[in-house]
């Protein structure tokens, strides 16, 4: 039992990172080219289906429950979301309000 949940911390702490890495991934679209933000929201999701496919198999392979690591990778990418989607939003509202002050300025 006590395995198995620290196998789960490692799978959260595992899935904060590909929070992470696409979080880095969702800001650098944004910054580069806005209008292809959308087909960057698949590509995330890629990278989170195949991490939970590798920490399944990982599971099944390993001693470790794999339900102990799916419900820690999915914890671990869901809760960061939150802070790192705040984040774009504001992040994003600069860009915008940026853009705002070029149109507006007389010289621009």
């Amino acid at each position: 039992m006590i395995s198995d949940l620290i196998g789960a911390a490692v799978s959260a702490a595992v899935g904060v990172g590909v929070a992470f890495v696409n979080y880095l991934l969702s800001k650098t679209v944004l910054v580069k080219n806005p209008q292809k933000y959308s087909a960057v929201t698949v590509l995330r999701q890629l990278i989170q289906i195949g991490f939970l496919v590798v920490v399944y198999f990982t599971g099944q392979k390993t001693e470790y429950d794999p339900m102990y690591l799916l419900i820690g990778a999915a914890l671990g990418m869901t809760l960061p979301m939150i802070i790192f989607t705040k984040k774009l939003l504001r992040y994003n509202e600069s860009l915008q309000q940026s853009e705002k002050r070029k149109e507006e300025d007389p010289d621009g």
